[in-house]
């Protein structure tokens, strides 16, 4: 009986000990085997670790050469765009300066020709070519000419006019005014000739009534006052209703000299 609770003692001793070395109570630490110096570890894993390390800087300057690469490719363009550009600028400035030096060369052979003009004389030869004028600017020069009060010069632009132009719509216009002239300066023969061409050759002109009124003028300051009452008649019996302004003034005169 003593040797089978003896046996029985010693199976629960074996059993308690076969336990303990598989439970750990809470807050006891796990007895973990004393690592040795030596371990052996195997080249595949040292190959793992590195090969990142290895790959990652060698991947930057090749991203770096491209990114080089095409901003040097841009900056050619760029260049040779600017480069362009300053071609047509210097073709523009080129064209600018060519144009301005034609255009004052015209203004100096025009002044030169005017200069003439106004002295009487023959026109002057000019290495430009001549640049035609105009009627219209013809006379436009002619009546600057009067309001400058260059009553000389007027009168012979007036006159190279209506022998320039003698078929423009203005020679009635260019007669009148050199009338105006003459009488301005006194030339009462010259300036009644002048009037008396607008009233006999160009009766329908807008002028015609002026010059009519003028030519009794003239005669009055000549001293003829009959043709002057004669003449102030005739602009009443032929523009009342057609220059009525004139009318007017010739009605008004003719009560002074009656």
């Amino acid at each position: 009986m003593k040797s089978v609770v003896l046996t029985f003692a010693l199976v629960a001793v074996t059993a308690s000990a076969n336990a303990d070395d598989q439970w750990v109570s809470v807050g006891a630490a796990r007895p973990v085997a004393p690592a040795t110096q030596n371990t052996p570890v195997d080249s595949s894993v040292r190959a793992v670790v590195k090969t990142p390390a290895n790959t990652i800087p060698s991947a930057v300057p090749v991203a770096s050469s491209g990114l080089l690469s095409e901003m040097s490719m841009q900056m050619e363009q760029m260049q040779q765009e600017i480069a362009e550009l300053r071609g047509r600028v210097e073709e523009q400035d080129n064209l600018i300066r060519r144009l301005t030096q034609e255009q004052q060369e015209r203004y100096l052979d025009l002044d030169r020709r005017m200069a003439a003009l106004l002295a009487g004389g023959a026109s002057v030869a000019s290495p430009v070519a001549a640049v035609k004028e105009s009627p219209a600017d013809a006379y436009k020069h002619a009546m600057t000419l009067v309001r400058e009060k260059k009553f000389a010069e007027a009168n012979v632009a007036f006159n190279d006019f209506v022998k320039n132009y003698p078929q423009d719509p203005l020679v009635g216009n260019a007669l009148y005014w050199s009338g105006e002239v003459y009488l301005v300066q006194s030339d009462l023969d010259k300036a009644l000739a002048s009037f008396r061409k607008v009233v006999t050759q160009y009766p329908d002109h807008d002028k015609a009534a002026d010059a009519t009124y003028k030519v009794a003028i003239t005669l009055h300051k000549q001293g003829d006052v009959a043709q002057a009452k004669v003449w102030l008649q005739k602009v009443i019996d032929l523009y009342t209703g057609k220059a009525d302004g004139t009318v007017r003034l010739a009605k008004s005169y003719l009560a002074k000299l009656s």
